[in-house]
Parts: C-alpha cells; structure tokens; sequence
C-alpha cells in the first residue's frame, strides 16, 4: 500500500518538477535550509541544556 501511495505521489511531482525546473528548485532549496536551521537548533538547544545542567549540578549558578 505504502509503494502504491509513493506512485501516485511521484507522478504529479514529477509533472511539476518538469514543468516548472527553476521553481522546484528553489523551492526545494527553500524546504531544505528551513530544516538545516531547526536541525543546527535543536543541537544547540541539547547541548546548551546539557552545559545549564553541568553547572547547576557543579553548584556553579
């Protein structure tokens, strides 16, 4: 079921990808730097929590 729904996924993006390349692509750009930046976050936010908890455990706040 799940390759059936793949199929009828990938035929109208396809379509689209073909018809509009410059479009797709910056779009896809788009989609990709907004996942980079919540991916670079959410590492900063574990290791800065994990820094607080150091110093809050070493007596140091």
């Amino acid at each position: 079921m799940v390759m059936k729904l793949k199929m009828n996924l990938k035929a109208p993006l396809e379509a689209f990808c073909d018809r509009f390349p410059l479009f797709s692509m910056v779009v896809m750009q788009a989609v990709m730097a907004v996942v980079m930046m919540a991916a670079v976050g959410a590492i900063a936010l574990a290791g800065g929590t994990v820094i607080w908890l150091f110093y809050r455990a070493a007596g140091l706040m």
